[in-house]
């Protein structure tokens, strides 16, 4: 019993849990989430055991890095003191940012070899196998939206397949070096089961966004790894056949008349509309943004300008880039452009050196998903998405680390 009530254990515990953040509760009268106070609960005990080795570590993270996180917690600040809304902005600022940082280094601080890593991507992995796993039920029950699509728990479907997707790439990590090492046909068939659960509780979202971001992210992840043109046209031949039924089963669907309905009524027009207000925001605001949970607001009082709205509730500007530049300002928009260089060449770095390309495998297909996502949607700015943000790129500092260090990593989760 002992060994499982460990520091390392309750990381791990934390990060499946992370849809807890839907459980709101209240702390000394400041606003907060179940998933925030596990993870505030985390770091004082990694303070309390790791002081010295926290700070150590803080000097030797690379300076691009802290540099990146310094110009968005800076750009965010400055964007909150200059707009209205400063408490909700700060509670922003708090729960997708700071509380994600700090959790995020300290899961760094403990990963100290790759069997640590891998228990990060099981629990990535387990947690959206888990909600989709509910999410399967609502579908039984026909606990669906409007227009028959599946959110289970979430606000919309969308925002679960946003959690739903990572699990993917973390999934077909394990089931493919299950293959490759030819475990126990119990094991292959576990993970079997559990990408599929993933895999249906996805296609119930019809989130088309989500469906494309994955395909072209891990196609594009094959070609880096795949020794061999064969073996390259062979994966991509696959994902491609298969993303080929998904749509071919959705011809006849709303959504996807909807979508290919170029009138001024189609879902295409309404994202047209949102980026047009964003880019106007923009301009007006390109210094310091409108702030942090200002869009809502700043969106609807836009509306003078512009034909009647076909969506009316926007918390997000549906595009990732648009939303750091539009809540984070000038300076947060730059210190984020700055942090996807570090993210790619990093990656592409360990990849290059080929020693732990496997490893890297995932978490660079879950990289590619995000901006590509990105593009249509927001695939940041919420609790859930902005943790596994931070614990990803930690993750990839944590590769880094070992393979400078060329003497590879001791335990201590254990």
């Amino acid at each position: 019993m002992k060994k499982l009530i460990t520091l390392p254990n309750f990381f791990l515990l934390v990060i499946f849990c992370i849809p807890f953040y839907l459980i709101k509760i209240s702390l000394f009268d400041v606003p907060t989430n179940v998933l925030e106070l596990f993870a505030m609960i985390t770091i004082i005990l990694t303070i309390t055991q790791y002081k010295k080795q926290l700070v150590e570590e803080l000097f030797k993270l690379p300076k691009i890095f802290v540099f990146s996180c310094l110009l968005i917690i800076f750009g965010i600040l400055l964007s909150i003191f200059f707009n209205n809304n400063q408490l909700t902005g700060l509670g922003i600022l708090k729960g997708w940012f700071i509380i994600p940082m700090f959790f995020s280094f300290a899961v760094y601080i403990i990963l100290t070899s790759a069997a640590d890593i891998e228990k990060i991507f099981t629990s990535i992995y387990l947690s959206a196998a888990a909600v989709a796993t509910v999410a399967i039920f609502y579908k039984f029950f026909g606990i669906t939206t409007y227009d028959n699509r599946l959110s289970a728990f979430y606000l919309s479907p969308n925002q679960l397949a946003m959690y739903l997707a990572p699990g993917i790439f973390f999934g077909l990590y394990f089931l493919l070096k299950a293959i490759l090492q030819k475990d126990s046909f119990k094991k292959l068939f576990l993970h079997a089961v559990l990408l599929i659960i993933i895999f249906i509780s996805l296609y119930y979202t019809y989130s088309y966004a989500a469906w494309i971001a994955i395909f072209i992210s891990l196609i594009f992840t094959i070609f880096i790894l795949a020794p061999f043109k064969k073996q390259f046209f062979i994966f991509t031949s696959i994902i491609l056949i298969c993303g080929i039924f998904l749509f071919i089963s959705q011809k006849d669907s709303e959504k996807m008349t909807s979508l290919l309905d170029f009138s001024s009524r189609s879902s295409i027009a309404s994202r047209a509309t949102i980026w047009k207000v964003s880019t106007r925001l923009l301009k007006d605001n390109i210094i310091v943004g409108i702030g942090p949970g200002n869009f809502q607001s700043s969106y609807l009082a836009m509306q003078k300008y512009y034909p009647p709205y076909l969506e009316w509730a926007v918390p997000q500007p549906h595009n990732i880039f648009l939303a750091f530049w539009l809540q984070a300002g000038f300076l947060g928009f730059i210190g984020f452009l700055f942090l996807l260089f570090f993210i790619f060449t990093t990656l592409w770095q360990q990849l290059k050196g080929k020693k732990n390309a496997a490893l890297t495998a995932p978490l660079l297909g879950f990289f590619i998903y995000s901006i590509l996502h990105g593009l249509v949607d927001t695939t940041y700015w919420k609790n859930d998405l902005a943790f596994l943000f931070w614990i990803c790129i930690f993750l990839i500092i944590a590769i880094k680390k070992s393979v400078n260090k060329k003497t590879g990593l001791h335990t201590h989760m254990k």
